[in-house]
């Protein structure tokens, strides 16, 4: 269980930065005792390098550092992360699709060595009225020790159409994970004008189950 949010602010037109810390995480594993506490912290700056046109996607570059504010090592890695990745988005009729490039540059924790990791998403929002829409996305990565497993997967920022008890829990961080291929889908309904509330649902390829609540709140500019 986790309760991530994530704060947007548009520098200008073109440059924007994402804060997202996780205030609070819990792990609770069927023979091991609990763990909670907060989680890590990702900073993202994108900068929009091509605005979209009628038949040209928008393309957008990115930066990521995650900071290990997390104490627990249950649930961060204690070393800092960085990725850079690239955007593809664009708006068809009732579609607007966005496809993430990037590259895990992987802080390893202490008498560990990680792979570096490929990741991916791919998404699209459809808005049905102009009160409602639905949502899906497919996202993965490669793994940071080999093989599929994971241990577990709480995905503290997957969700950029604006990211893991195996193995000893490898190495005591939960952070860490195997391959991962992920879907999700959901649906959003504004209650008014500029918030949105949304209920998500998520299958990975651990047969793992993610339900996911969420409140969407806009507010200045235009």
């Amino acid at each position: 269980t986790s309760v991530p949010l994530a704060i947007e602010y548009g520098i200008s037109k073109k440059l924007t930065l994402l804060v997202e810390p996780v205030l609070f995480t819990s792990i609770n594993h069927k023979n091991i005792p609990p763990e909670s506490g907060v989680g890590d912290l990702e900073i993202t700056l994108f900068y929009q390098i091509l605005s979209e046109k009628k038949n040209s996607p928008a393309i957008s570059i990115a930066g990521e550092v995650k900071l290990p504010t997390a104490n627990n090592r249950q649930i961060g890695t204690g070393k800092t992360d960085y990725t850079p990745f690239i955007i593809v988005s664009k708006t068809m009729g009732p579609f607007f699709t966005s496809l993430n490039l990037g590259y895990t540059f992987v802080g390893n924790p202490d008498s560990i060595t990680a792979n570096n990791l490929f990741n991916f998403s791919l998404g699209t929002v459809y808005t049905l009225s102009p009160a409602s829409l639905i949502f899906a996305e497919v996202y993965g990565n490669t793994a940071a020790f080999g093989g599929s497993e994971s241990a577990e997967g709480i995905p503290v920022s997957s969700n950029k159409i604006s990211h893991n008890n195996t193995k000893a829990l490898l190495a005591n961080t939960s952070e860490l994970s195997g391959g991962e291929l992920v879907g999700a889908a959901g649906f959003g309904y504004y209650i008014q004008k500029d918030l949105l509330i949304s209920l998500g649902v998520s299958y990975d390829n651990n047969n793992a189950i993610l339900f996911r609540p969420g409140i969407q709140w806009k507010f200045g500019g235009h």
